[in-house]
């Protein structure tokens, strides 16, 4: 679009510093940015540029060309700026001094009048003054630069301001030679736009320019040597080595654009290459010097360009955007294309509603799904399995718990995690994971079910078999579910190996489950409202077992198949008596029963070499414990010592400070000694030479002293 624009530069060709300096700089530009520039009056052209200065005003045929043009102005909505060179704005607004004088001399009273009157009007526009403190280069610069987002208002926002500059300040870093600098970012961030803003701006300084767009598709439709065939056949010397600037959009394979570069025998010193693509992986097997990361546009530019693309107007601060704009604005957080798409959706309607303004945000427009499906597509099924999981369940949560459960659902964390980021899919913050909404929209719909009803309630989420409608992942919020919604359905679901099911509103958790399915890993239950799970539950495969809050007294009747089994949570479930049986849990890791206060017996663990952490803080019921392995990190906080519990128990508390604290009370009183009987301690310890023994270097030292059943420690002091 910008390549076949063309403005008007009106000036006073008698003055040979604009003619020969001032004037072809600023030309040149304007041509850096694709606009060509004419003199005469009778060529078309959007926008005109007048330089001001002292003898502009000596030619009729320049005041009659300010008249002509601010009658465009008003008539056309023609673009107009002005620049003041050699003279100030108010001695064209008052016609002062030599320049006011030469006016006078020139017509009439009548033709002064009007000439003005326009002088006035355009001289109070938005212009330059060229001043000492800055060079021409920079002065030019600023106006062409300015005048570009005044024709193309809705074109490179935030670009020329904001990121040229860090573009051009990474280039003169680099040494003198062949240079190059790698573009990445997430779908529709801009990289092309940049990298175009980029190549129009540097093209002038090279004797070669190359910009191959949507290089992948052309590489692989054309060939290598069509493709060369198409950008070399018209250049003068190919034998000779000359600078050139060479742009390649949209690198998928660094091999295919190694291969194209190589081929250029013509690259002298101070070249310039510029690889765009997706994938900072990319970037970096091309081998370029230095990679930038595109941004999304700040809010004030976002507002600017949903503002132009949907109301063809300017915000103002007199003249807000609705409030379902701004919801729309905030859904594309920064990302230039869905700002477009939204807002011409929003241009073709008259008036969104809040359903319809949903509705955009959660099925994102046909541009945005084909760019982020491209990204999709070029992922391995682990990758792509990842993706959709972190967009379903995992936004916002913990990257090393949730590459603990990736892992144990089958899947490849390590890597798949580091592929996503660095093809700008997914980004961590604080180790949380975040995902742009428009991508996690787009991968919750490629990832979508439309097998049950129960995917019409919007809080639900499925995630599918790879190419299949079987679904292997589903988080469910059980009190919002239609009343004619069974839950018994997914017990038939033999490809399920994640269910969620939570209970936004606790006290409506009535819906629960007879059966659960056969193949589940990960069971996560807030709330489960019964008193142990389904008889008939084949734990053969669970990996996971997490149900903070539940109603249960119990787990399940005997011995189950738990071979499989990592971790349990049953935080705060008040009514559970006991745990049963995990002997056969060779695998497990961690046991968290923290808040079950009515929990009565403990069962033998001490083979279960793979358990590391057991966290009974507030469990002050237990009436007997097992012996524990010695690489068992114990977690025991409570809030009386009113208990039988062994006093060892009472020492291993992870927060003792705190504990004393509460307390305000000796640590230990000696039990008595049908209480010791149960003890069996020595796993607890690790022994030192001198018979004491050091927990903690904050916890004080113990004196081990003989007892019946075991060794008791007793604090000698304890660091406060």
């Amino acid at each position: 679009m910008a390549g076949q624009t063309m403005i008007r530069i009106s000036f006073d060709s008698s003055e040979e510093k604009l003619r020969w300096s001032f004037v072809p700089h600023l030309s040149a530009a304007f041509g850096r940015k694709g606009i060509s520039v004419s003199t005469d009056m009778h060529d078309e052209f959007v926008a005109s540029l007048l330089v001001f200065s002292e003898n502009y005003v000596s030619s009729k045929e320049s005041l009659d060309e300010v008249v002509k043009t601010n009658q465009w102005r008003h008539d056309k909505g023609h673009v107009v700026t002005t620049v003041f060179y050699g003279v100030s704005r108010s001695d064209v607004q008052e016609l002062k001094g030599d320049f006011g004088k030469v006016l006078l001399e020139n017509g009439a009273s009548d033709q002064v009048t009007q000439w003005h009157n326009a002088l006035a009007e355009i001289a109070s526009l938005p212009g330059y003054e060229a001043s000492n403190t800055q060079s021409d280069y920079e002065f030019v610069e600023k106006i062409a630069r300015d005048v570009y987002e005044k024709i193309f208002p809705k074109e490179r926002i935030g670009i020329y301001s904001r990121m040229l500059p860090v573009i051009e300040n990474l280039l003169c870093k680099q040494p003198w030679g062949v240079k190059s600098i790698g573009i990445c970012g997430m779908p529709g961030i801009g990289k092309t736009a940049l990298a175009k803003a980029v190549f129009d701006q540097m093209s002038g300084d090279y004797e070669v320019t190359i910009f191959v767009e949507n290089f992948h598709e052309a590489f692989h439709e054309k060939g290598l040597y069509g493709l060369l065939q198409e950008h070399f056949k018209n250049l003068p010397n190919k034998s000779l080595q000359q600078r050139v600037l060479v742009v390649l959009d949209d690198v998928r394979n660094h091999l295919d654009a190694e291969s194209f570069l190589a081929e250029l025998v013509l690259f002298s010193r101070g070249s310039l290459i510029i690889v765009i693509s997706r994938d900072e992986q990319v970037l970096s097997q091309c081998r370029v010097n230095q990679t930038y990361k595109v941004d999304g546009l700040n809010k004030q530019e976002s507002l600017q360009l949903f503002s132009w693309c949907a109301f063809e107007r300017d915000v103002t601060d007199k003249n807000p955007l609705p409030e379902l704009s701004m919801k729309l604005i905030e859904h594309a957080n920064g990302n230039p294309l869905a700002l477009r798409l939204y807002a011409e959706d929003l241009s073709s309607h008259k008036e969104l509603n809040q359903k319809e303004t949903l509705f955009l945000m959660q099925a994102p427009p046909h541009q945005i799904m084909e760019v982020v499906k491209s990204s999709y597509n070029a992922l391995s099924d682990n990758e792509k399995n990842i993706l959709v999981y972190i967009a379903y369940f995992f936004i916002g949560e913990n990257v090393h718990d949730v590459s603990k459960l990736l892992q144990d659902l089958g899947f490849f964390p390590d890597i798949g995690i580091n592929r996503l980021v660095e093809n700008s899919l997914v980004t961590i913050s604080e180790n949380r994971f975040e995902m742009h909404s428009t991508i996690e929209a787009v991968v919750r719909e490629i990832g979508r079910c439309h097998k049950l009803k129960i995917n019409e309630d919007p809080k639900t989420s499925f995630k599918c078999v790879l190419g299949t409608d079987d679904i292997e992942a589903m988080s469910v919020d059980a009190s919002n579910l239609n009343p004619d919604v069974k839950l018994s359905s997914l017990a038939y679901m033999y490809n399920l190996r994640f269910l969620k099911i939570y209970y936004s509103d606790p006290e409506n958790n009535r819906k629960t489950l007879e059966s659960l399915p056969y193949g589940l890993r990960l069971l996560h239950w807030e709330y489960y409202p019964l008193q142990s799970l389904p008889q008939d539950f084949n734990t053969s495969n669970l990996v996971e077992l997490n149900m903070p809050y539940s109603q249960l007294q119990r787990l399940w009747g005997g011995t189950k198949n738990l071979k499989m089994l990592k971790r349990i949570n049953l935080r705060h479930s008040q009514n559970l008596l006991e745990v049963d049986e995990l002997s056969e849990a060779r695998n497990l890791e961690k046991i968290d029963l923290c808040g079950c206060k009515n929990l009565k017996r403990f069962p033998a663990i001490h083979q279960l070499q793979q358990l590391r952490v057991v966290d009974l803080s507030g469990c002050t019921q237990v009436q007997s414990f097992p012996e524990f392995p010695s690489t068992v990190e114990l977690e025991f906080k409570v809030s009386s010592v009113k208990t039988i519990f062994p006093p060892v128990l009472k020492l291993f508390v992870k927060s003792l400070h705190q504990f004393l604290d509460n307390q305000r009370k000796p640590l230990l009183e000696i039990p008595e000694p049908h209480i010791l009987d149960f003890l069996k301690l020595r796993s607890f310890r690790k022994p030192r030479k001198d018979n004491k023994s050091r927990l903690d270097p904050s916890f004080g030292e113990f004196d081990v002293h003989k007892a019946q059943g075991g060794d008791v420690l007793i604090p000698v002091t304890c660091n406060q």
